[in-house]
């Protein structure tokens, strides 16, 4: 072990935040503003809207940079990049599609209706995060003894957004977000940025995420120890083994100090070979 200072790199979506829930949340708070029930729209709104973003003109873009359809419904996607000139133009109609999509399938085909729970999702996914409770004491924690950064994927506008509604942003040195700095997970490119904003050598630094394809076999990439905070939300079972093997892996944030205490005695994980 070295005398630098250990440096710990967080993911955002379902690792800090709960994005998965807050989308749902957001779901049913709009449909109880528009007297729909709220569980039965759920349901067909994931499923219309993953049809409808797997075969949307943007999904290669959305692909490379991790932006989610739920961020769609709701996102500004402020900037003068093209990919996100041609997500402001995506976005309305793809919105009204997915809500009008969903309303169909529950017969209950309406524009008004329609319209109102495009606006009422906005209203409602823009009022609150759902932020996991281990989040915060973990971050005060790790603070006392090591420096940390934020690597996200997603467009800079709607990320900083999330992180404005959570008490996470003063503790961290670094914020890296996919499209301010043009490349995204699990690009090593995007890891390395955060490490040099700190000035840190990748074999000092460990990454923690929810995705072994994105933050696991990216950081790996990039030379650095990886935890695995295995939320099981059905992404990985695409994974490379071979690449996306987690130094550790733990099921919840409040197990994060005893396999980074434990993890720091090991040398760090050799680059991945791509």
């Amino acid at each position: 072990m070295t005398g630098a200072r250990r440096t710990v790199v967080f993911d955002l979506d379902n690792t800090l935040i709960l994005e998965d829930a807050s989308t749902l949340s957001a779901i049913r708070a709009a449909a109880e503003r528009c007297d729909v029930d709220g569980e039965s729209l759920a349901t067909v709104v994931v499923d219309t809207a993953e049809r409808l973003w797997k075969n949307s003109p943007v999904v290669d873009w959305v692909e490379t940079f991790g932006i989610s359809w739920g961020e769609a419904l709701w996102g500004s996607f402020g900037g003068d990049d093209p990919g996100l000139r041609e997500m402001r133009a995506f976005v309305g109609g793809f919105r009204l599609a997915v809500w009008r999509g969903a309303l169909e399938r529950l017969g209950r085909a309406d524009a008004a209706v329609t319209e109102r729970l495009a606006a009422a999702y906005v209203g409602a996914r823009r009022a609150r995060e759902t932020i996991d409770p281990d989040a915060e004491p973990a971050l005060r924690d790790l603070r006392r003894d090591h420096r940390l950064a934020l690597v996200s994927n997603g467009a800079g506008d709607v990320q900083r957004e999330k992180l404005s509604r959570t008490p996470f942003a003063p503790y961290f040195e670094a914020v890296v977000i996919s499209t301010e700095v043009g490349v995204g997970k699990p690009d090593p490119r995007i890891f390395t940025r955060a490490l040099a904003a700190l000035d840190a050598a990748p074999g000092d630094a460990t990454m923690v995420g929810d995705s072994l394809q994105r933050d696991v076999a990216g950081a790996r990439a990039a030379g650095m120890r990886t935890i695995w905070l295995d939320r099981t939300l059905g992404d990985e079972k695409d994974a490379r083994p071979d690449v996306a093997r987690p130094d550790v892996r733990i099921e919840r944030l409040s197990d994060l100090r005893a396999a980074l205490d434990a993890l720091e005695r090991r040398p760090a994980s050799p680059r991945a070979k791509s």
